[in-house]
């Protein structure tokens, strides 16, 4: 799995934004939140930067902030 920091980095919001994304949806997965991509992996960290590469972590954070 590799992440191209300079493409995180022009994400709308920036690498604090990401940042704070990720760690949130860590804690969310750490409390028995599901997964939202198929993965054998059981770290949250893990599970973590697969959503953000399949794109579905940004979809349920923009999801969060419309409401």
């Amino acid at each position: 799995m590799l992440l191209d920091v300079d493409k995180l980095s022009q994400i709308e919001g920036g690498t604090f934004y990401v940042t704070t994304l990720l760690i949130r949806r860590v804690r969310e997965l750490v409390n028995g939140s599901p997964k939202l991509v198929k993965t054998d992996s059981n770290d949250p960290v893990e599970i973590v930067f697969e959503e953000l590469n399949s794109g579905k972590l940004f979809q349920t954070a923009k999801d969060r902030e419309e409401k």
